[in-house]
């Protein structure tokens, strides 16, 4: 389970979109659940408009509760202009959770957004040149990063770089490819945090694997077998097929689901899906996608399961 804590209910809804996009089972709490079965929890809080002190106690509260559901790993949604109380909230968060540093990156080139040299741009203006200098709560009146903060100690590194051992580091930020880059410079003992490109990105690289299964003739000679070790391993990559006769895939998936947790069950053929989904106990299913007509993406316990008619053709987005 990954959990993501919001300073606002506009970005909680922005990554609750971002782990619709990638298939998870996701979730937009107004306060943290006692328990939490899905892929992706999204805690809305409202600290951006409230006075620092409140703040930082509620984001103490907050993080502390998430952090008693054992996530995998903790987002902080901050916004991507650096408005309201980040610093800190970041560091409270750092407290509760037993980080050294953090690794911030707010900026996101798809919608204009960069930071170079150690300066916000909008669009390539300094980001103080635009309309949110006149932002009623938090008027920006600086494009550089950490005047934006408001804390001279933070260290803002281009990817790439020797990151600080501790700290709250910003990651500049000019192309996604720098995004990719810092996902893919994320070590042990840090607190990610920053807007939503940043999460996307770190998304992408660690998803949740898919099983697809399927007892057609075409998908035993050409895609998969029934090699259970091979599909596991298959699946620590990111997805695995796997093709026989429907109660052969039935045991064959619950022994596979016992090694490795997956995302997503993509399974072709009503009759098989029914086999499985008997296997592995499996009564109710709720609808979450349609990405054609027969083609359905449901929620099960813990992950999705797509069924698709054997007769009906792959639908756009659906692959293998």
């Amino acid at each position: 389970m990954i959990a993501v804590i919001a300073d606002d209910l506009t970005g909680a809804a922005e990554l609750g979109g971002v782990g619709l996009r990638h298939g998870m089972m996701t979730e937009v709490r107004r306060g943290v659940p006692p328990a939490f079965d899905g892929g992706l929890l999204v805690v809305a809080t409202d600290t951006r408009s409230g006075p620092v002190a409140a703040a930082v106690a509620e984001m103490r509260t907050i993080t502390a509760g998430v952090l008693g559901l054992g996530p995998e790993w903790v987002y902080k949604k901050t916004d991507s202009v650096l408005r309201g109380h980040v610093v800190a909230e970041l560091r409270v968060q750092m407290e509760v959770l037993g980080f050294r540093r953090v690794l911030l990156v707010p900026a996101n080139p798809i919608l204009g957004r960069t930071i170079v040299n150690g300066h916000y741009f909008l669009n390539g203006v300094p980001v103080n040149e635009s309309s949110f200098a006149t932002d009623p709560d938090f008027p920006v009146v600086s494009s550089d990063v950490r005047e934006m903060l408001g804390d001279a100690s933070v260290v803002v590194c281009r990817s790439g770089e020797e990151l600080p051992a501790t700290g709250i580091v910003v990651g500049e930020v000019g192309s996604v490819d720098d995004l990719a880059a810092w996902a893919r410079a994320v070590g042990p003992g840090m607190l990610l945090a920053g807007a939503s490109g940043f999460f996307d990105a770190l998304v992408s690289l660690r998803r949740s694997p898919v099983l697809y299964v399927s007892g057609t003739t075409y998908w035993a000679n050409e895609q998969g077998s029934l090699d259970v070790e091979r599909a596991v391993e298959m699946l620590r990559g990111g997805k695995a097929v796997i093709a026989g006769r429907k109660e052969e895939l039935a045991e064959a998936v619950e022994m596979i689901l016992s090694r490795i947790s997956v995302g997503e069950l993509v399974i072709e053929g009503g009759s098989t899906a029914y086999a499985i989904l008997k296997r592995l106990g499996i009564e109710r299913l709720i609808p979450q996608m349609e990405f054609a007509p027969g083609v359905v993406r449901m929620r099960a316990a813990g992950f999705y399961v797509t069924v698709k008619p054997g007769s009906y053709p792959w639908p756009e987005g659906l692959t293998y």
